[in-house]
């Protein structure tokens, strides 16, 4: 159904959601203990509830009461080869095909939406010359099935750091469950670093040990048990930065429940808003965002391909020009987040062009709007184009909002809360 947004001035205290990053590292270790481990708050996100379907069929018990779920690990008999449904949920297949390979030697991963596009070879190239057999087929209702049987073997992983940090932290989450010793090594330049500095916090929370040979090096000690640790999800910065692009762009909002003591890499928006002249006032527990006169900046974002959208709508009101650099992994999101995020801004008024890997944008003094705009399904750019009108002239329509189920359900509600009009 078409929903239209319209021109309109937010304000208010708002507090973010929870981190889904955070969430879904905290969901595996849980799954991994057979003692209970408690979650909150949840928020009821598509790729959060992909992340219970699948420990629950690696045979997790999940109870969730409002906002708290308690997990506990090996609840239920290990069915052989067990069918997990990943949703569209990137995290889910990168993070569960190698902790399927070792604890049931394969099974079968529903894939729905463009999952079955997002790039897998890094596991090929991995896990076949191991023996693992790797078969992907046509499923029910257009969904696609990755088949993978055998069994994870120890040994020496290298990894190059300019791929997606999910088929790292899936390799950590794994292979600590092996008989012997592995060791992983990501080479330079890595990016999304921060992403793999969340996972190994977890498992160090969880009782698991990586022994640092050197940067981005590790030996993995084999048959380690993982250890229940209740945990208070922080709120998500990826979700965050949309406010807080809205707070530079002229609005008052401020955002509650982002800490300072994280490792979530989209933590770097208050740095690109500051590159951009905007300011930044932080407390302990709330951030605030003034805009006023910003200025064109070059900013390298290859490790926030989710802040692509709002950051690239702020520097567009930015005077003179800004390059955002290092942008070639958002080509493999959802949907090509880069194109998705020139043609949108481009089409209500704006001046962005690509050029290998950067995007160059021309700042304008104001963006017409008054037309529909294609979000291609990513959540993202959903929330960037509600954003996006309010500081229109004219109201801007898209075709279906549905997308934000996949990350923040509650986004229109906190939306209008603060005064946004969406009809």
């Amino acid at each position: 159904m078409e929903t239209v947004f319209y021109p309109a001035s937010l304000r208010g205290v708002v507090q973010a959601p929870p981190s889904k990053s955070e969430c879904q590292r905290r969901m595996i270790c849980a799954a991994m203990t057979p003692a209970a481990t408690c979650l909150q708050p949840l928020d009821p996100a598509e790729d959060i509830e992909a992340f219970q379907r699948c420990i629950q069929a690696l045979g997790a018990k999940v109870i969730r009461q409002g906002d708290q779920a308690v997990i506990t690990g090996g609840a239920a008999p290990l069915r052989p080869a067990p069918t997990l449904d990943c949703g569209e949920s990137g995290a889910a297949l990168r993070f569960f095909l190698p902790i399927t390979l070792c604890m049931t030697k394969g099974g079968q991963f529903v894939l729905h939406g463009g999952l079955s596009r997002r790039p897998m070879a890094i596991y090929q190239d991995l896990f076949v010359p191991q023996g693992v057999r790797w078969h992907m087929s046509e499923g029910v209702d257009g969904a696609a099935v990755l088949k993978v049987q055998g069994h994870m073997q120890a040994g020496d992983f290298l990894l190059p750091g300019n791929v997606s940090s999910q088929f790292i932290s899936g390799l950590m989450f794994a292979l600590p469950l092996l008989q012997e010793t592995s060791t992983l090594q990501v080479l330079p330049p890595v990016e999304s670093a921060g992403y793999i500095h969340m996972t190994l916090e977890a498992l160090a929370n969880s009782g698991i040990v990586l022994e640092e040979l050197g940067p981005y090096r590790w030996r993995i000690p084999g048959n380690q048990t993982y250890r229940a640790a209740d945990f208070s999800l922080p709120g998500d910065y990826s979700h965050g930065a949309v406010l807080l692009c809205a707070g530079a762009l002229g609005h008052d909002i401020t955002v509650r429940g982002l800490r300072q003591d994280t490792q979530q890499g989209d933590r770097a928006i208050l740095r690109y808003l500051t590159q951009l002249g905007a300011q930044v006032d932080e407390t302990d527990d709330m951030i605030k965002v003034r805009g006023g006169s910003l200025h064109g900046a070059v900013m390298d974002i290859r490790d926030c391909p989710d802040l692509l959208p709002c950051l690239a709508l702020t520097c567009q009101l930015a005077q003179g020009e800004t390059r955002l650099v290092g942008c070639d992994r958002h080509r493999w999101k959802e949907t090509d987040r880069l194109e998705g995020t020139r043609k949108m801004l481009n089409k209500l008024g704006g001046y962005v062009q690509i050029q290998g890997d950067e995007m160059i944008i021309k700042g304008v003094d104001s963006l017409k709007g008054g037309v529909t705009v294609n979000t291609q399904q990513d959540h993202r750019l959903v929330m960037a184009a509600a954003v996006a009108a309010t500081i229109c002239q004219e109201p801007i329509r898209t075709a279906d909002v549905s997308a934000l189920n996949k990350s923040w359900p509650g986004f229109l509600s906190l939306y209008r809360q603060l005064g946004g009009q969406a009809r």
